[in-house]
């Protein structure tokens, strides 16, 4: 489903529901009485997403073609040329998500949240790298939301978070070389482990009883390392051969994630919230090591130096829908 369609559903859901909700709620379309916060309260949230992913090892493909080019010390061929502009793509992604909260008086909020994202795969024409990305991210923390009125709410947030991204890919290349075909693989399994400290700010506006609106953002500042061991093999005219390659580094995971969401109260225990999400991520690595066969002392750290000085991006642009379930106790 395009971005197109899924937000004219928002639209259209948005509409109907507010229509709906007019008549059981806000006949005279004034704001209702509002509600006094629970003493206690524990919510449960289950949150399916769909967007647009571009992943960091995009970029570290790129930069790793033009390295390998500069160490290699040959001239560039049409084949090398045809090789470069055969990049990872921007792929769909979905993801799923669990988060469980405690709140008192609506002011002082104590949460674990996970989270599962995947790339949607596409055709070895599309993506010669075949890749298959996955990340899994899981937080816990705590949050102040203090009432400037009763339908307006300012927050700020405080997580611990750990982000771990796993990168497969196994691109398949043919050349001809003389009279002969040359076949070559090269897979490789890219890893990347971060945590740190997010800090977020948050706004809640409650204009009716049914209906709020929540902004947000959080600020990423996590460190990890990085890995990616890669196997060579090529195969053809009679012969054989292969090789290897290790990488690793120290890294650092910065930038934003924000968020805007509408929800709707069916009841005082379920509510639905739709939303959109952005998140804009720098990975960046310190300390390179590169370790591989054929490669001199002089190269691997040339090598390691240009792969290590390059900035990979991750960006994900996100629908979300949650489904929200809460029971209050110790009134």
């Amino acid at each position: 489903m395009s971005h197109n369609k899924i937000i004219l559903t928002l639209v259209t859901l948005f509409l109907s529901f507010g229509n709906l909700f007019a008549k059981d709620y806000d006949s005279t379309h004034e704001l209702p009485e509002v509600k006094q916060p629970d003493k206690h309260r524990v919510f449960l949230r289950l949150t399916d997403g769909f967007g647009t992913l571009y992943i960091p090892e995009k970029d570290y493909t790129r930069n790793e073609d033009i390295s390998g080019y500069a160490v290699r010390n040959t001239p560039i061929s049409g084949f090398d040329l045809y090789s470069f502009s055969q990049q990872i793509p921007k792929f769909d992604a979905t993801s799923s998500g669990r988060e469980l909260e405690y709140r008192n008086q609506d002011k002082f909020r104590f949460f674990y949240e996970t989270r599962n994202l995947v790339n949607v795969g596409k055709p070895a024409s599309d993506d010669v790298y075949r890749t298959k990305f996955s990340e899994k991210q899981n937080s816990v923390g705590f949050a102040y939301f203090h009432p400037l009125t009763p339908n307006f709410n300012v927050g700020a947030s405080l997580r611990y978070t750990t982000v771990d991204q796993l990168t497969k890919t196994n691109p398949f290349s043919q050349s001809l070389v003389g009279n002969n075909f040359i076949y070559a693989i090269s897979p490789r399994d890219a890893e990347m482990s971060a945590k740190g400290f997010v800090p977020g700010v948050h706004l809640e506006f409650k204009p009716l009883r049914w209906f709020e609106i929540h902004l947000g953002q959080q600020f990423y500042m996590l460190k990890g390392s990085e890995s990616r061991p890669t196997i060579f093999l090529a195969a053809g005219g009679g012969a054989s051969a292969g090789g290897a390659i290790f990488e690793s580094a120290d890294v650092t995971y910065t930038g934003t994630k924000q968020n805007l969401d509408f929800v709707f109260r069916f009841s005082s225990w379920f509510a639905t919230k739709w939303g959109y999400s952005r998140e804009r991520m720098l990975v960046r690595s310190s300390n390179p090591l590169s370790i591989g066969s054929g490669f001199s002392a002089a190269n691997s750290v040339s090598y390691a130096l240009w792969n290590g000085a390059q900035t990979q991006k991750f960006d994900l642009t996100a629908l979300n829908l949650t489904f929200e379930f809460s029971k209050s106790f110790g009134e």
